[in-house]
C-alpha cells in the first residue's frame, strides 16, 4: 500500500513538473512574441513621428512662401476689387464705416499695404485732412491710420451727442411708427456702442415708447410690454391701425331750412331799389344827379348845395319810410 502510494505520488509530482515546463515554454513564447510586437508598433510609431515632423516642415515652408508671396505683391486695384472701397468723410459714424472697411478688406483679400492705400483713397473731403497730421514713418501702418481717424471721429463725445439725441427724440407729425422705429434704433447703437445687447434692447424699447406720438397707441404699448424692440414695434403698429379703425367717420350733411316769405319780400325789395339806383350817379357835394363831387362848379355854401341836401334829406325819408311798411 505504500509502495503504491509512492508511485502515484511520484506520477503526480512528474505531472506538475512537466505541466510547469510546459507553461515556462509558453510564457516564453508569449513574452518574446510580446516583445516583437512592441518592437514593431514602436517602429512604426517611429516611423509616423518622422513623416508628422516631414510634414510639419513642408507646411511650414509652404506658410513662410505664401507670406513672402503676399508681401511681394503687387497692390491690389480698385478695378480689380471684388467690392468697392467705401469712403468716409466724417458724415456717418466712425464705427459704421471701420466695419464696412474691415469687411471690404476681407472680401477683396487684402494684406496691409492694400489695406493702407485703399484707407487713404477712402478719407474724403474734412477726414482727409486727417493724413497731414500722421507722421510719414507711420503713415504705412494701418493700425496707426485708422487709429487717427478715430481719435478724430470715434470719440467719447460723440457717443454723448447720440445720446442727447435719442433722449429728445420723438416721432414727427408726418412720420410714421416705421421711419421712427428705425431712426430709434440707429441712434440707441450709436449711443451705447460697447454696452451688452440686453442694455441696447432695453434703451431702445423705452426711447421708442416714449416718443410715440399718439396718447392712445402709447398707452396700449405701455400696458401690454414685449421682450424685444422688433415685437414692441409690431405690436405697436398693430394698435395704431386698431385705433384708425375704431374711430367713428364723421360725415358732413345738409341741413335745408325753409325761409319765411318776408324774407323773400325784403330782398327783392332791396334788390329792386339797387337795380333802380345802379345808373343814378350823384354829387356828394350839391346832391345833384349827372355829376361828381371832382367836376361839381358849387361851392358848399351855395343855394344848389342847400337844396341837394334837402333832396338828399327828402329821399332818406323816403327809404325809411319805404322799410317801415315793409315791417
Amino acid at each position: 500500500m505504500a509502495s503504491q502510494l509512492e508511485s502515484q505520488e511520484t506520477r503526480i509530482t512528474s505531472k506538475m513538473e512537466e505541466q510547469e515546463e510546459r507553461l515556462s515554454l509558453q510564457v516564453a513564447q508569449m513574452s518574446s512574441q510580446l516583445e516583437a510586437q512592441e518592437a514593431r508598433v514602436t517602429s512604426k510609431l517611429e516611423a509616423q513621428d518622422a513623416k508628422i515632423a516631414q510634414f510639419q516642415a513642408e507646411v511650414d515652408d509652404l506658410k513662410g512662401r505664401m507670406e513672402q508671396l503676399q508681401l511681394n505683391r503687387p497692390a491690389v486695384s480698385a478695378s480689380n476689387s471684388k467690392v468697392k472701397t467705401p469712403s468716409f468723410d466724417g458724415s456717418v459714424p466712425f464705427q459704421v464705416f471701420k466695419l464696412q472697411f474691415e469687411k471690404t478688406a476681407a472680401v477683396n483679400n487684402w494684406n496691409v499695404e492694400d489695406k493702407v492705400a485703399a484707407l487713404f483713397v477712402a478719407l474724403k473731403g474734412p477726414a482727409a485732412e486727417i493724413l497731414q497730421t500722421i507722421p510719414e514713418y507711420e503713415r504705412n501702418s494701418y493700425d496707426a491710420l485708422m487709429a487717427a481717424v478715430e481719435r478724430r471721429y470715434g470719440s467719447e463725445h460723440r457717443k454723448q451727442i447720440f445720446q442727447i439725441e435719442l433722449q429728445n427724440r420723438y416721432q414727427k407729425a408726418n412720420e410714421t411708427l416705421q421711419e421712427f422705429a428705425s431712426d430709434i434704433e440707429r441712434l440707441a447703437h450709436l449711443a451705447n456702442a460697447d454696452a451688452p445687447v440686453e442694455y441696447t434692447e432695453r434703451v431702445k424699447i423705452q426711447s421708442f415708447i416714449n416718443g410715440i406720438r399718439d396718447v392712445e397707441t402709447k398707452r396700449a404699448t405701455y400696458a401690454n410690454p414685449k421682450l424685444t424692440f422688433a415685437e414692441t414695434v409690431s405690436h405697436a403698429l398693430t394698435q395704431e391701425t386698431a385705433s384708425l379703425l375704431s374711430k367713428p367717420a364723421y360725415k358732413a350733411h345738409r341741413v335745408e331750412v325753409e325761409r319765411p316769405e318776408w324774407v323773400d319780400t325784403i330782398l327783392e325789395a332791396l334788390k329792386g331799389s339797387q337795380q333802380k339806383n345802379a345808373g343814378v350817379i350823384k354829387c356828394f357835394k350839391c346832391g345833384n344827379p349827372g355829376h361828381i363831387a371832382r367836376h361839381c362848379s358849387t361851392g358848399p355854401n351855395s343855394s344848389n348845395n342847400v337844396g341837394g341836401r334837402k333832396r338828399r334829406a327828402e329821399g332818406d325819408e323816403q327809404i325809411s319810410k319805404s322799410t317801415q311798411s315793409l315791417n
